[in-house]
């Protein structure tokens, strides 16, 4: 057996106990270990536990080197003290350490009104805003009149709307509301059914209202209570903490509404997976192949067929939405391969999967095969397994994937995948849709190498275009997922989201940077498209470029998909900035490189087009902007170039430029 990771050790004795002793032992850093104690801690007061020990210095020195970071600001209408220290236990979870401040109690709109005294400073990534009805409610007259509560209901959007503009303007990051829950003692204070239904109506108008800001305005997310309350079991707090603590919601909505926060500042993060691993047996049908040949399998009809089938067509429509498909069982592959084509009822044919590993070898090794040929990494898979013994192997080997943990019966196992939302992203782009024929045209890409007699003669042969596009309404959500997304070619880790880019209405997307680490000044945004004669790549790179004080360029960072590594796209992007620099009378170009966890290989990727080391000790060698002083620092493993735009490196030959040499400009 290959093993690239060892297996975590795991020691006896309660969850909160083994975490507390990780962090006296200064070992909760070591994701492998912490992972499997928070997953198994289901209680929310336990989750409110671990997260308030996570949340201590000590611990949150140690995740800090290991975990992406964020920031969440928090505000609401009733008591919030719990979230904090439930949603830093959801954010581990997802790979994050968030940074969180709380608005004061029922302080949401004096907070926004006020400019954000109290959470302005942390320039928060995520604004969230939890509501419960009596924000909706509180100021009436008469609580039993039917009219006035239905004219407030019918008002209340119209308020939210305003509300999220202030909180934009003021805070920027994206926003997060949910609809509001009715509580029973607000419903059944009316005694006539005639008015319970009026009131019904008039809150559901009023919540599908809320739902629909979503598509109104840029940059928020809207969650859903139902989706909430079933999750939860329970929605609203119990009357004495309603009463004693001015708790509007149970331990377990909190939890709920903490745990969908986090996957949304994953999605903002471009952290979602993007590669759900199947099974065969047992899981994507009834039955063992290899022992009951492949027109035995039961897949379709009554049960247990109808649950395989259902689990076949969920993952076929999360492919439909940009998913890709794998397959890693153990199993005689002819065999396997010939149920999925021969079977009358299999909703998954062999050309539904951008990848298969029919073998008898370890499936953590399989799984680490499948990443290396999607050149994806091992957190980006998502593996369903029905054998609880293949799976306890994959948390141990493999922790990195996303393993899901089956119930014992197959009725339950579309549903459970279905809610653990591990491919849950902002919102889809064409690319996402198209994601699966990418996949499909790049394995006929490596065909192609292996008859090609050299490389020159497979980039010849590919017949790449590249268009350069501005930032527009049309590209800006890809240009955002390319930055939240890309790791390996991410030249400086600056992820520019939806508070900098917002909804491209602005062509060329001025505005300033929110990441911490990026340089001020107003910035413009552009994407590059690649065409072969294999069909559309898709959006493949995103730029930020910034005018400096002194009239350069900088670019303050190039990201490109790792789908077209190794055809010099990168080299073709920057050889048209400096050619765009040169028409328009530019003094010179520079350009920043940031080592990250990933992006190590690409170091040398300046000076390979030109470009000299930045003198950071010499006043002379370094531009005029009061942001970047003689005696900045910079983090270890950072470097800044700078292109005297003389001896322009040649354009790669095998790329056809579609629109013009210098497509570039900041205004």
């Amino acid at each position: 057996m290959s093993v690239d990771s060892v297996s975590a050790p795991t020691s006896a004795g309660p969850p909160l106990a083994q975490l507390r002793a990780l962090i006296r032992a200064g070992s909760v850093g070591d994701v492998r270990r912490l992972r499997p104690l928070l997953d198994r801690l289901t209680d929310p007061l336990d989750l409110e536990a671990a997260g308030s020990l996570l949340r201590g210095r000590r611990a949150a020195d140690q995740l800090r080197a290991e975990l992406a970071p964020t920031r969440i600001a928090l505000l609401g209408s009733a008591t919030l003290d719990p979230l904090p220290a439930l949603l830093t236990a959801a954010g581990v979870r997802y790979a994050m350490l968030p940074e969180i401040r709380t608005a004061g109690f029922d302080q949401w709109r004096l907070e926004i009104a006020a400019g954000a005294p109290d959470l302005a400073e942390l320039r928060p990534r995520i604004v969230a805003l939890l509501l419960d009805d009596s924000a909706v409610l509180s100021g009436l007259a008469d609580p039993v009149d039917v009219d006035e509560i239905a004219a407030r209901c019918a008002a209340f959007p119209a308020e939210l709307a305003s509300w999220l503009t202030a909180c934009r303007q003021v805070l920027g990051g994206l926003t997060v509301l949910g609809t509001v829950p009715l509580h029973p003692l607000r419903r059944h204070r009316l005694i006539s059914y005639a008015a319970r239904a009026r009131l019904d109506a008039a809150w559901s108008r009023m919540n599908a209202a809320i739902a629909e800001l979503a598509a109104d305005h840029p940059a928020t997310v809207v969650l859903s209570t139902a989706d909430l309350a079933e999750r939860a079991g329970s929605t609203f707090a119990d009357d004495r903490m309603r009463h004693v603590a001015r708790h509007a919601y149970s331990p377990g909505y909190l939890s709920a509404f903490a745990h969908e926060l986090a996957r949304v500042a994953a999605a903002d993060l471009g952290q979602a997976a993007k590669c759900l691993v199947l099974d065969l047996d047992e899981t994507l049908w009834n039955g063992v192949v290899g022992d009951i040949g492949p027109d035995a399998v039961t897949v379709g009809g009554g049960y247990p067929g109808s649950a395989h089938t259902e689990l076949q067509e969920l993952a076929r429509d999360l492919a439909a939405q940009g998913v890709l498909l794998a397959v890693a069982s153990k199993n005689d592959h002819d065999v396997a391969v010939e149920a999925l084509t021969r079977h009358p009822e299999m909703v998954l044919r062999p050309d539904a999967f951008v990848a298969t590993r029919i073998n008898w070898e370890p499936k953590p090794d399989n799984l680490r095969a499948i990443a290396e040929e999607l050149n994806i990494g091992l957190d980006a898979l998502v593996f369903v397994d029905d054998n609880p013994a293949e799976r306890d192997l994959m948390h141990r080997l493999a922790p990195q994937v996303g393993t899901v943990d089956l119930p014992g019966e197959p009725a339950g196992y579309a549903r459970r995948l279905a809610a653990r939302g591990d491919f849950t992203v902002l919102s889809l782009t064409d690319e996402d849709r198209q994601r699966v024929a990418m996949y499909q045209a790049s394995a006929r890409r490596r065909e192609l190498v292996r008859d090609a007699g050299s490389l020159d003669d497979y980039l010849a042969g590919l017949e790449s275009r590249l268009t350069v596009q501005p930032l527009d309404r049309h590209n800006a959500g890809r240009i955002t997922q390319l930055f939240a997304k890309t790791n390996q070619f991410n030249l400086t880790g600056i992820r520019y989201g939806t508070a900098e880019l917002g909804d491209g209405g602005a062509v060329g997307g001025s505005s300033s940077p929110g990441d911490d680490d990026a340089p001020g000044g107003a910035t413009a945004f552009y994407g590059a498209r690649l065409t072969d004669r294999f069909g559309d790549n898709g959006l493949i790179a995103a730029l930020a470029l910034t005018r400096r004080t002194d009239g350069a360029w900088s670019i303050d960072n190039l990201v490109l998909s790792c789908r077209v590594f190794s055809r010099d796209v990168e080299g073709a992007i920057v050889g048209l900035v400096l050619r765009s620099a040169v028409a328009r009378g530019v003094p010179a170009v520079y350009g920043s490189f940031r080592r990250t966890e990933r992006n190590a290989r690409f170091a040398d990727f300046y000076p390979r087009l030109g470009f000299h080391p930045v003198d950071p000790t010499d006043p002379t060698d370094r531009t005029a902007d009061a942001d970047r002083t003689a005696d900045a620092t910079e983090p270890e493993g950072a470097a800044e170039f700078r292109h005297e735009l003389r001896d322009l490196v040649e354009l790669p030959g095998w790329i056809e430029i579609t629109n013009n040499e210098e497509p570039f400009d900041v205004r």
